[in-house]
């Protein structure tokens, strides 16, 4: 890809049209687009809220620890709400790269919450024009959460 094809890539929108041939051909739901973005928000809310700061968690078993720690307990939190995320890996390994580059690496704090909560606005809002860029990661998320998450309900 030359770089005026992923200027394009990244800065044109999708026609409505072509964002429902993808959502369709992909079988993305509404109401699981609206779940996933639920998990991540969760998510975020816990992993900022919970952290003591740089100071206190810096070494990388430190960081790994609180990270697990918080997506071991949003987990359990969908769990008793019948809920269930199983074979979570690959789940487990997108966000915790995405916290280290976008939370953890950083010093500066501030207005994080809001900057974490983007990639499920932006990814998961059904009706938000998207770019191909922006598709492409909304299904590779979708993706991850449908592998992990368990049809049968708790007993």
């Amino acid at each position: 890809m030359n770089s005026a094809e992923f200027i394009k890539y990244i800065t044109n929108p999708l026609t409505k049209e072509e964002m429902q041939l993808l959502y369709k051909a992909n079988n993305v739901n509404y109401d699981k687009c609206k779940l996933y973005s639920d998990f991540i928000l969760t998510l975020n809310k816990l992993v900022t809220e919970t952290f003591l700061g740089s100071d206190v968690i810096h070494a990388s078993e430190d960081i790994k620890s609180h990270f697990m720690w918080c997506i071991e307990k949003v987990i359990k939190n969908f769990k008793e709400e019948n809920i269930i995320f199983d074979k979570t890996e690959d789940l487990k390994e997108y966000f915790f790269n995405f916290y280290m580059e976008l939370f953890y690496k950083f010093n500066d704090k501030e207005d994080i919450l809001e900057k974490l909560n983007k990639l499920a606005i932006y990814s998961f809002d059904h009706l938000r024009i998207k770019t191909r860029s922006d598709m492409d990661v909304l299904l590779e998320l979708y993706r991850l959460f449908e592998k992990s998450l368990n049809f049968k309900l708790k007993t």
